[in-house]
């Protein structure tokens, strides 16, 4: 299908590993371009037309959709009702048990796409994100600030501290794969609260991984939030609750090792592709070790 065109846009931000652009589309709704950025290891994950109608037809119980992207040069295109992601909601709002529905509905959405592992073939690609961190942890990171960071995440985590996270990594991209998202992150979860329908893009990290690997990374985005926002965890509680009754299943794996590995690909990916800040970094190492040693 062929996205509407699009008006001038209302939005542009990004870093050197991601640029999105949302722009009012010419028959309602919006449309919103994500193009790898200038430093992006990798181009998004290909994805066949094919895949691509079965992923926008599942049936997601009305909760949600998924929204595969229109292929447009390097870049994909999303034509969704709404302009602004959960993860906006929450940056700006703080903590919104009203949100409950939209991480309610990623989760179904997860599960809608897992189990079209029976029946499509699975990609020949591993997770772009779980690739940069693996590279970080072992020193082959490519950026000089990323480097630094991970020598100061190093050295407060300490030999076996640093061990675990490495093997969580790995047990995060192993056996038992299914087809995945790659990247089901706050940012990728457009949701208005009139329609209280989430629409997941989808398509620019698909892959073959532990389906852990997707819920650990919404997860470990709530978690890290609750930590950098504040608010009642109660309430941030309850959005994770909301991501787990969507999925339908146990998550086979303990929280904090999913939200760790998350937690320190999003500060690799900061260092790399945002700017380099030590004593942030450090604020991180405690967090990690934190969370590291529950």
């Amino acid at each position: 299908m062929t996205a509407p065109a699009a008006r001038a846009p209302v939005e542009a931000f990004g870093t050197a590993l991601l640029r999105t652009t949302i722009s009012v589309a010419g028959e309602g709704g919006f449309v919103w371009t994500r193009s790898p950025g200038p430093l992006a290891p990798a181009p998004f994950s290909p994805m066949t037309p094919e895949l691509a109608a079965r992923m926008a037809a599942l049936d997601v119980n009305g909760v949600a959709r998924l929204v595969p992207g229109e292929p447009r040069g390097e870049s994909r295109v999303y034509h969704v009702a709404g302009e602004e992601s959960v993860a906006d909601h929450l940056l700006r709002d703080g903590v919104r048990t009203d949100l409950a529905p939209a991480l309610r509905g990623l989760g179904a959405a997860l599960a809608a796409l897992h189990a079209l592992t029976s029946v499509v073939p699975l990609p020949s690609t591993t997770s772009r994100g779980l690739t940069r961190l693996d590279d970080w942890l072992r020193d082959r990171a490519p950026q000089a600030w990323a480097a630094q960071a991970g020598a100061i995440l190093r050295d407060r985590l300490g030999p076996a501290r640093w061990d675990r996270l490495r093997d969580w990594t790995a047990r995060a991209a192993g056996v038992d794969a299914v087809l995945a998202h790659g990247a089901p992150g706050l940012g990728s979860v457009v949701f208005d609260p009139a329609s209280g329908i989430a629409e997941v893009l989808v398509g620019e990290d698909l892959c073959a991984a532990p389906r852990q690997t997707d819920l650990g990374w919404a997860m470990g985005e709530l978690v890290e939030l609750s930590w950098q926002l504040g608010g009642d965890p109660r309430d941030w509680q309850r959005l994770t609750d909301a991501l787990l009754e969507g999925y339908g299943h146990d998550l086979d794996m303990e929280w904090n090792h999913l939200a760790a590995v998350r937690i320190a690909l999003h500060l690799h990916d900061y260092t790399a592709y945002v700017g380099w800040n030590r004593a942030e970094c450090e604020r991180y190492a405690g967090f990690l070790g934190f969370l590291i040693d529950l």
